[in-house]
């Protein structure tokens, strides 16, 4: 029995384990889905990302079975039900950002109350919980719920002693929907969001809000190639000590691609100081030690920098393989920033750079996001010199197959 078909078995064991001695039956009116899906997938056939979903959402398990889905989706290379999921959500989105500017240009007229809903501030806190472990087309269904709700209570009024949480609900849901549209492919979609989280962080003293969307400004920015503005966004922000390490990387970033190796190394110097390692919270991902040096060595890379780059790179791997660090998106780039070092460094290895690359892929194909493709783009670019070695045909056909156009299908 291989790997995939072993975890499945496993997967399935998990989820007949939780449904006790409730009937598959039962089970089936209660989320929603047929029975024999439900049989399937306890017998060892992965099943789909949305019925995963809707056992998180039942068990309340905080993404456990859909993660580990997205897991086994990935070692196999597949991308199955989830790209539908995904390339629903997507389409989604658009209308969503409209949405959120509409509402944002209606609140701007008057300033309204709010009711109170206690749970919602639950929502939120779980939303952070599993932000990086959990697919973002599975996700942003929920956090959008979460920022509807938050959005009518508003709209309908409320006592002034309840408005400030209330807001502060709202904001923080449109700053992770910013996130999860930028990394779904639509920025028109994240802009929207960004400004409507903006409108909320401006009627509240919430630091870690208000920095958390100037980190969110840099990298539109950056992603944008409007690197000055990537600088200004970042040293805007309010200091906080949960969001300041991933501040200075962001300024680091833009800084290296400007070429200013002085102030790059100045604000990687921040960063590393400010490494902190906390439990998530509402507002931006904390940015740990192997986040830190997946980060440092990207920016190294772009500044030439390839003799110091390798190590810290491999440290950066190590970590996240090790689950000494989590998050699907970190622990890509940790892999594509080696595959990167690999390839830029006085005596290239495109073979394993390119097999890299290929992981990475995989990771790309379960769990997309936009920052990811486009750091696999210019691995492409630098592999560009290396068109006859086998592993690199592999990777670049690999890459057009899960090219940007399927991210954005709707």
């Amino acid at each position: 029995m291989n790997e995939d078909k072993t975890g499945a078995v496993a997967l399935g064991r998990r989820i007949r384990g939780m449904r006790g001695r409730m009937s598959q039956d039962t089970l089936s009116r209660r989320i929603g889905f047929h029975r024999t899906r439900i049989s399937k997938a306890e017998n060892g056939e992965l099943p789909s990302a949305d019925l995963c979903a809707a056992l998180d959402d039942y068990w309340r398990t905080g993404g456990e079975i859909a993660a580990w889905q997205a897991r086994l989706e990935a070692a196999r290379g597949g991308d199955g039900a989830a790209g539908t999921d995904r390339r629903q959500v997507v389409f989604e989105f658009s209308a969503a950002g409209l949405i959120a500017a509409d509402t944002y240009r209606r609140r701007a007229r008057r300033n309204p109350d709010a009711l109170t809903l206690t749970e919602l501030g639950d929502e939120v806190d779980g939303h952070a919980a599993v932000f990086t472990v959990t697919p973002h087309a599975i996700l942003a269904p929920r956090v959008y719920r979460t920022w509807q709700s938050a959005e009518r209570l508003l709209d309908a009024g409320a006592k002034t002693r309840t408005q400030a949480k209330l807001t502060q609900i709202a904001g923080y849901s449109a700053y992770m929907l910013s996130r999860l549209a930028f990394n779904l492919g639509d920025q028109a979609a994240s802009r929207r969001f960004i400004t409507q989280a903006g409108d909320h962080s401006d009627q509240i003293d919430d630091p870690v809000l208000a920095a958390s969307m100037a980190a969110m400004s840099s990298t539109l920015a950056f992603y944008g190639h409007q690197y000055a503005e990537a600088v200004e966004s970042a040293r805007r922000a309010p200091d906080h000590p949960y969001t300041r390490a991933r501040l200075a990387a962001y300024e680091a970033r833009a800084l290296a691609a400007l070429g200013d190796a002085g102030g790059t190394r100045e604000a990687l110097a921040r960063m590393r100081r400010a490494v902190i390692d906390v439990p998530a919270r509402p507002g931006s991902s904390p940015f740990g030690p192997a986040t830190a040096e997946s980060f440092t060595a990207g920016v190294l890379a772009r500044l030439g920098a390839g003799d110091e780059v390798e190590p810290i790179a491999r440290a950066a791997v190590d970590a996240f393989d090790r689950g000494q660090a989590v998050g699907f998106e970190d622990h890509g780039h940790a892999v594509m920033v080696l595959a990167t070092a690999l390839v830029r460094r006085p005596r290239p290895d495109p073979a394993e750079a390119a097999r890299l690359g290929m992981r990475a892929l995989a990771m790309l194909a379960a769990s997309p996001t936009h920052t990811l493709f486009s750091r696999a783009g210019r691995l492409a670019a630098d592999l560009a010199g290396h068109a006859p070695v086998p592993e690199v045909v592999d990777f670049h056909e690999r890459l057009t197959a899960v090219s940007r156009p399927g991210l954005m299908d709707g």
